[in-house]
Order: structure tokens, then sequence, then C-alpha cells
């Protein structure tokens, strides 16, 4: 009987310390696919943000996403020499040949540290949120945006401004968001300019949401 007694509280014991390692393993199991779920999640967003903010420098620096938010963050850096160097560093982005192969320059995204310093954290908060049809958030950003101090945060505040317009159809704010860009951008000196520069943006915007598996349109 004491044998018999001393089998059972083992076996017992035992069970006990299974049940208990398969607790731990199912933890971990679980604590490792949220963290890769998260790890994809923010790799993700980076993904977006480096695409979508690229296509906002892109509008005031000129060039690939990389070029033209190294070349706004350079700027941005001097903050002195920032209205002045708009221009050349535009005008440079059409005469300079890049270094590398288009193929290779077209892969390559900018981080969102370089797109903060180039274009302002609003403007690429608010850019993300438009690719994700946050058409509130956008334009939240965007006045934010206009609202600083430096001229090519102001630019991008008003290109932000007015994609988001373009794609909920307001004509009478979109018109009055082009008198801004003709004021604050240099290379845009009419109406016309403008509206075609909006409407390759908002072609490669679409193309940005189907690369990142978002709705093409939010309507």
């Amino acid at each position: 009987m004491r044998i018999s007694t001393r089998f059972q509280q083992i076996t017992n014991s035992s069970i006990i310390n299974i049940r208990s390692t398969l607790a731990i393993i199912s933890l971990i199991v679980i604590l490792h696919v949220s963290g890769c779920a998260n790890t994809a999640e923010g790799a993700g967003t980076g993904a977006l943000a480096g695409a979508a903010g690229g296509l906002v420098s892109g509008l005031i620096w000129g060039g690939d996403p990389l070029e033209s938010a190294a070349r706004g963050a350079a700027v941005g850096a001097a903050s002195g020499a920032a209205v002045g160097a708009v221009q050349d560093a535009k005008q440079s982005s059409a005469e300079q040949a890049p270094q590398e192969t288009a193929e290779t320059s077209s892969n390559q995204l900018p981080s969102k540290e370089q797109l903060i310093a180039a274009i302002g954290e609003p403007a690429v908060d608010g850019i993300v949120a438009l690719a994700k049809c946050d058409y509130s958030s956008a334009l939240s950003n965007a006045q934010l945006s206009k609202a600083a101090s430096e001229p090519h945060y102001q630019e991008a505040g008003v290109w932000l401004e007015a994609l988001s317009y373009a794609e909920t159809g307001d004509v009478d704010k979109l018109n009055a968001s082009y008198t801004e860009i003709i004021k604050l951008d240099k290379q845009v000196s009419n109406v016309l300019e403008a509206q075609t520069e909006l409407s390759e943006s908002l072609s490669k915007l679409k193309q940005i949401r189907l690369e990142h598996d978002l709705p093409e349109s939010c309507s």
C-alpha cells in the first residue's frame, strides 16, 4: 500500500511538471509569434512611411525618394540656408545623374528619420495617414506642417493638403491649395504645373497603396 501511494505521488508530481512545462512552452510560442507579428508590422509601417514620405519629399526636393530625402535632410540641418537651398537642390537633381543605376535607386527607400529631417514629422505622419485613407489625420498633420517655421515643412504641408483635397473632391479648397503651392514652391509657376505634379503624385500614391496591400482608392 505504501509503495502504491508513493507511486501515485510520483505520478501526480510528474503530471504536474509536464503540464507546467507545456504551459511554459505554449507561452514562449505565443510570445514569439506575437513578437514576429509586431516586428513585421513595424517593418511594414516603416516601408510605407519611406515610400509615401518619399513621394512628398520628391515633390519638394526632386529626384527619387532616397535622393530627395537625403538632400532635404542635409539642407534642413543647415537651417539658416534652408530657404535659398531649396531652389538649388531641386535644380541640381535635374542636372546631376545619379551614381547608382535606376533599378538600384528605385529599390531604396529613405528612413523615417531622414524624412522627418527633410519634410518634418507631421508631414511624414500625414502622408502615411493619407495612404491609409485617414483624411482627418492627414489634414490635421498638414495644418501642423503649414504652421512650422521651416519653409520646406510648410511646403510639405501644402502638398499634403492638396493631395488630400484632390482625393476627397473638395474643389474649392484644392484650388486654394494651388495658390499656396505656387507661392511656396519656386519650381511651380502656374496652376497647370501644380495640377500636373499633383496628378502624377496621386498615381504614385495609388501604386504605393497597392504595393503595401492597401486599397488603391479610398472610395
